[in-house]
């Protein structure tokens, strides 16, 4: 029989705390750092998120001719067998045009994919319908109507109007980090309009508006090809609503603050 001596022993416990005090820092880092990892993951974006809204903008600011004004509906919508979110843009005055300008975006109030987008102006109509696996493009001009059948290769996310209720649905915090696919609607034909973008939350700060001082994350939302970017100071709490958009693309810098906004229920 071996006999331990007292000082064995003690070397023993020792060297047992010692291996429980490493297991239990190294299991203390790797949580750590599986926290770390939650700001990067994919997560799907949450529909509690969105919220019925009204806001009123003050488009351009550095125009030479002054600021444009525009109305944005945030509505549920239930249309085609979709319940939806609607985000519409009007002029605040449509007496000042005789053509029903509007741009509206139909968001799938579940998965927060897109359906379908419908733009109008006095010079073009611009369709885009969603299905699973392809979208439709149709524009139609004075001159000519071009049809696009666009294959889509991987699920795509909102942009345009639609970009607000996506945005609005994320888990936004200082370090989030999302990258997903759009189809773009100004650049590109078939495939090539779909472009990977990276959103990512800068950091928190103050902001000061026409309306005051606002506390903001400020998040960039950039094409992987850097045909453009979109900086927006949004709410720091939900819905993550936007007071200040920066929309770079190319030589195009707009600059846009909302001078009113009004917060309504779900709507769902």
């Amino acid at each position: 029989m071996m006999v331990i001596s007292r000082d064995e022993n003690r070397e023993m416990r020792l060297m047992l705390n010692f291996h429980s005090c490493i297991t239990a820092l190294s299991l203390a880092v790797a949580i750590l750092g599986l926290e770390a990892c939650k700001l990067h993951e994919p997560r799907d974006p949450s529909p509690a998120g969105v919220q019925a809204a009204t806001l009123i903008w003050r488009i351009d600011l550095d125009s030479p001719d002054g600021p444009g004004q525009m109305l944005e509906a945030i509505t549920p919508v239930f249309w085609e067998g979709h319940q939806t979110w609607r985000v519409t843009h009007y002029p605040l005055d449509p007496s000042t045009s005789t053509v029903n300008d509007f741009d509206l975006y139909d968001v799938d109030a579940d998965s927060l994919r897109p359906v379908r987008n419908v733009m109008q102006t006095s010079k073009f109509r611009l369709e885009i319908h969603f299905k699973n696996d392809v979208a439709t493009l149709r524009q139609v001009t004075e001159d000519r109507i071009s049809d696009e059948q666009i294959p889509l290769a991987t699920s795509v996310m909102p942009e345009g109007p639609g970009e607000r209720v996506f945005v609005a649905s994320l888990p936004l915090q200082t370090g989030f980090v999302r990258e997903y696919y759009i189809l773009d609607r100004w650049s590109g034909q078939g495939t090539s309009r779909l472009k990977q973008v990276q959103l990512s939350v800068v950091g928190a700060k103050q902001i000061t508006t026409a309306t005051g001082s606002k506390d903001v994350f400020e998040l960039e939302i950039r094409a992987s090809d850097d045909s453009f970017r979109i900086v927006q100071y949004v709410r720091r709490q939900p819905p993550y609503y936007p007071f200040r958009v920066e929309y770079i693309r190319g030589s195009k810098r707009l600059i846009s603050e909302v001078a009113l906004m009004i917060l309504g229920q779900g709507g769902r």
